[in-house]
């Protein structure tokens, strides 16, 4: 059977993007482009678990080994596929990387050479932003919000959403927070907590003063194809749509597994001020919404990590 689309993904190889490409594989044609390095200090031993699971999400799609800063290697790779379709997920995705200068290159110099390379080929560009483009805010926020990042992270993915609309003709622009579920290896403060849970290890500091808006992968990604598929240009939440605390996802894994954590609760307020990205522009444009809750997609992860990750 023929597929659909020619799909080229940048930060193929990625938590999220191992399971978006999961989601379109039946149906398009999907290329990889990864650096396949990691950038966390996750235990090695969970990390083999992680990336052997990454590799049945993937299965047998074509897979690039590159550098997105290295024009050459793009223009190589996106003239050898001409994709109909191009997503950017490649990013260091940490607000607090050590090497400010390296996160933010692979954002801005990695999307300016796939515009570049783009402007003959002139695929649909779909980008992964974050909330953290928008910088401090205390409430529920939309598309339309100023642009007022804080951090080096935040910083290059706000340069990348108007690089895009500056250079690309079609294009879909993706927000999105903090994103959970299984196949992570960032250590990311719920997928500690999941684990903690699984394994039985030590006492957890939950901090209960941040709030955080948190997404489940499964649900991100159909958001992801939605705006993907979508004929015009945007720029679109996809989130869980209410901010909560930490306190609040350490309860749904005690809930799913019947098991009581350890943890101290404090609240220092050490990072950026966050609320909710509203999500009602992605419910009425593209038909989108999550089918998960917090507690159903803790679930869902937790019985992955049981069925598929043996933990």
């Amino acid at each position: 059977m023929k597929k659909e689309k020619k799909i080229a993904i940048f930060g193929g190889n990625g938590f999220i993007s191992s399971w978006l490409v999961n989601l379109l594989k039946a149906d398009h044609n999907i290329v990889t482009f990864d650096i396949q390095k990691k950038f966390s200090d996750y235990d090695p031993h969970r990390t083999a678990k992680m990336l052997n699971f990454r590799k049945g999400l993937l299965g047998d799609t074509r897979q690039y080994k590159g550098d997105v800063r290295d024009f050459k290697q793009v223009e190589q790779f996106i003239n050898k596929e001409k994709p109909e379709i191009i997503v950017f997920l490649a990013s260091i995705p940490f607000a607090n990387f050590p090497d400010k200068m390296e996160q933010f290159s692979v954002e801005a110099s990695g999307m300016v050479n796939v515009l570049k390379v783009n402007e003959k080929l002139n695929a649909r560009i779909v980008y992964m932003s974050s909330l953290f483009a928008i910088g401090h805010f205390d409430h529920a926020v939309a598309e339309s919000t100023p642009l007022a990042p804080f951090t080096h992270y935040g910083i290059g993915k706000a340069a990348c959403e108007h690089l895009i609309r500056s250079f690309s003709n079609s294009y879909g622009i993706i927000r999105t927070t903090s994103v959970y579920g299984a196949g992570d290896v960032n250590n990311r403060v719920p997928q500690i907590i999941i684990e903690n849970a699984l394994i039985g290890k030590g006492n957890l500091r939950v901090n209960k003063a941040a709030w955080l808006d948190f997404t489940y992968v499964k649900d991100l990604v159909e958001g992801i194809k939605k705006v993907m598929f979508y004929t015009g240009n945007g720029v679109f939440n996809i989130s869980g749509g209410r901010a909560m605390t930490l306190v609040d996802f350490a309860n749904a894994v005690e809930a799913s597994t019947g098991k009581k954590l350890k943890y101290d609760v404090h609240a220092v307020k050490d990072r950026g001020r966050r609320g909710s990205l509203s999500n009602d522009k992605a419910r009425l444009v593209l038909g989108w919404e999550p089918k998960f809750n917090l507690l159903s997609g803790v679930k869902d992860t937790i019985s992955i990590y049981k069925k598929s990750l043996k933990f």
